[in-house]
């Protein structure tokens, strides 16, 4: 059972496409933390801090500034379905690994037939433009089906040769550019069939079509507390194995949750409740439980290796990073720390999920922040500044030390026992 399940892991993990997915929405997070930083500039929770800075400009309302700053969006999370565009089907081109495959021409084909299969909105002066919610996060599933798509049939078509050819005399890139006419070609006929086919039926363009299909079921999967507790939990047992569990739920879930953290962030800015409890960086403020696993070691351990490996892996620990202690303790195949690192997750969610929900604590924002910021911070930065929010992470921080005490002290004493009895066996020799 755990060879077939490691196989099936395996594949999944290594899949080129979504390997692609993963790296795309991976190479978006800079963007989203350059976003973030402008946000919480323009948004920060004190108004003797906002009346300083409209002085310090000499400006007669702080909108002045504030709507400057918040043009980096246009740049950044207000193209975030266009970024991870790009980045996914450069990944995916690159992933193949065939020479006929020129990544930057399969990019380049995929922003084109993006761009034209986006509906146009008519102005009241009757010109025509693309609306920005169609650039952004929130047409990320359709960024992906094309960032794949389009590659892909790219590569097909450029594998049967079905290019035109040029004497060897011509320079490189002209050739290049030339064996990419007829695919290129065939790639845009089809879509515009496609096309013409959607604006014929009830949805109307592939926006539509896709949100309906795709994107409102993994929102619905990603941001239901039943749904999402159900994907931590595999994940989590993933890790028991020594898999990187949450990578892999990750690249399912991260389009769905990185669609409910743009909602946020919009009503965020506008000044409006937001929508969403659930978001992509909903895990990082709810869990981190590596991190008090170690600190309850630290107060109750006894045995020197459990002490030890605790001192090593604490830092890394405050940074999020748990693989020092995934592997040293070890947690993997590990019951006691093991039950600890599965359940304690699931634990945290649900009381986050209810104290948000009752509005006792602030939702996050939506902007993005690095997963590496200790706890505290990510919640102050991941809410705008919400005090509420970095108390309550704190809290439960302690909480989760509490509960991991009792079994944190047994596998102790396990760990005890064995190192007095080979302290005795090599007294004995």
């Amino acid at each position: 059972m755990k060879e077939k399940l490691l196989i099936w892991v395996t594949k999944f993990s290594t899949n080129k496409y979504v390997t692609a997915i993963k790296n795309g929405v991976v190479a978006y997070t800079p963007f989203t933390i350059i976003a973030s930083v402008a946000l919480l500039i323009t948004n920060f929770p004190s108004q003797a801090y906002i009346d300083f800075v409209t002085k310090l400009l000499g400006v007669s309302d702080a909108s002045v500034w504030q709507n400057q700053i918040n043009s980096f969006m246009n740049g950044t999370m207000n193209l975030g379905g266009v970024i991870c565009l790009l980045f996914i089907s450069y990944n995916l081109s690159e992933l193949f690994h065939t020479p006929k495959v020129k990544p930057i021409y399969a990019t380049v084909i995929s922003f084109g037939v993006y761009y034209f299969m986006t509906p146009l909105s008519t102005l009241e002066d009757g010109s025509t433009a693309i609306t920005l919610s169609r650039l952004g996060a929130g047409s990320l599933i359709v960024a992906i089906v094309i960032g794949l798509l389009v590659p892909t049939l790219y590569k097909v078509l450029m594998e049967k040769d079905i290019t035109i050819k040029l004497p060897e005399q011509v320079p490189p890139e002209v050739a290049n550019s030339f064996s990419s006419l007829i695919p290129m070609a065939i790639i845009f006929i089809g879509m515009f069939i496609v096309k013409l086919i959607l604006e014929s039926s009830p949805f109307g363009n592939i926006h539509d079509l896709l949100n309906v299909l795709l994107g409102k079921p993994l929102q619905a999967l990603g941001g239901s507390l039943g749904g999402y507790l159900f994907a931590i939990f595999f994940a989590m047992s993933l890790w028991f194995f020594g898999i990187h569990g949450t990578s892999i739920v990750n690249g399912a879930l991260a389009p769905a949750l990185i669609m409910l953290s743009d909602q946020n962030r919009i009503a965020f800015q506008a000044g409006e409740a937001l929508p969403n409890i659930i978001t992509n960086e909903f895990l990082t403020f709810a869990t981190g439980t590596g991190l008090y696993m170690c600190i309850a070691f630290l107060i109750v351990g006894k045995s020197r290796q459990g002490k030890e490996i605790s001192k090593l892996g604490l830092l890394p620990a405050i940074f999020g990073i748990h693989e020092p202690l995934v592997f040293g303790y070890p947690i993997m195949y590990n019951m006691y720390l093991g039950l600890l690192y599965i359940f304690l997750p699931l634990i945290g969610i649900t009381l986050t999920y209810f104290v948000q929900s009752i509005g006792l604590v602030a939702r996050l924002n939506g902007t993005g922040v690095p997963w590496t910021a200790p706890p505290g911070i990510y919640a102050f930065l991941s809410t705008g500044g919400a005090m509420s929010a970095v108390i309550w992470q704190l809290l439960l921080g302690v909480l989760y030390t509490i509960l991991s005490i009792p079994l944190v002290k047994k596998y102790d004493n396990q760990l005890l026992e064995q190192e007095m009895k080979n302290h005795e066996e090599v007294a004995a020799e």
